[in-house]
């Protein structure tokens, strides 16, 4: 299971970069946090949106939000517009 701290480094690494759009594959987001993926982001849309209960959804404090393609198991992340 993959830790709240762990989830951080991907808001981290969010703010550092900055762009507009950032698109990253699954493998890319789990090096980032260090840890693999849940299975629920692969198989299901409703894990990377934008509920700020869930846990993982550490790219709303930092001003994004998230596409995911799970076919491509790839992620945009869009700033907001308060982003």
């Amino acid at each position: 299971m993959v830790r709240r701290e762990q989830y951080e480094r991907l808001e981290r690494h969010l703010r550092s970069d900055g762009r507009q759009r950032i698109e990253m594959t699954f493998a890319e987001v789990s090096a980032v946090i260090g840890a693999a993926l849940p299975r629920s982001a692969f198989d299901y849309q409703a894990w990377w949106a934008t509920d700020p209960k869930h846990t993982q959804a550490v790219w709303l404090d930092a001003g994004y939000q998230a596409r995911p393609n799970l076919t491509a198991q790839r992620v945009t992340f869009t700033k907001t517009a308060d982003g």
